[in-house]
């Protein structure tokens, strides 16, 4: 395999991750509000981002007074790789060869205003770079979000009260 098909490989693994991590994340806010109608979830979480998923999560943990801890952990841990969610899946990328390696580059078209000194600067396009190391710590983090949401929807379907 070529370093660029790693590379697309890799970010695909990362998107796919992200979102069996996301589909986790609504299999326990299923749980947590014990309903057994899909119609009624799916209409719940409709048009939701992450970030909302997420917050409901904690709310309906906190309520249930039921594995909040854990609860709390994931949310802060997939808080972290959730920021680059986005870039991954609607960056524009773009391979540059270094003397050693390849550096993956990732444009984003987003407008931002910065205070200078004489005003305002708009700036159009951002530029990040990333090595396959990055890449694959990405994809080391969001398996390990996944295998503790894992372990939690495993606790509350082994739990009685559940």
């Amino acid at each position: 395999m070529t370093k660029q098909q790693s590379f697309y490989f890799q970010i695909g693994q990362i998107s796919v991750g992200f979102s069996n991590l996301e589909s986790q994340i609504n299999e326990l806010i299923y749980i947590l509000t014990k309903s057994d109608d899909e119609f009624i979830n799916s209409i719940l979480l409709e048009g939701n981002s992450i970030s909302q998923n997420l917050k409901l999560l904690l709310k309906l943990s906190r309520y249930h007074e039921i594995e909040e801890e854990k609860i709390k952990a994931l949310h802060s841990s997939i808080d972290k790789i959730r920021i680059n969610r986005n870039l991954f899946i609607h960056g524009l990328w773009s391979l540059h060869e270094t003397e050693n390696d390849l550096v993956f580059v990732c444009e984003t078209k987003k407008v931002e205003f910065k205070k200078v000194t004489l005003g305002f600067v708009k700036i159009l396009n951002n530029f990040l770079e990333f090595t396959p190391e990055d890449l694959e710590e990405e994809l080391s983090q969001i398996k390990n979000c996944s295998k503790i949401a894992r372990e939690i929807i495993d606790t509350l379907q082994k739990s009685r009260y559940w």
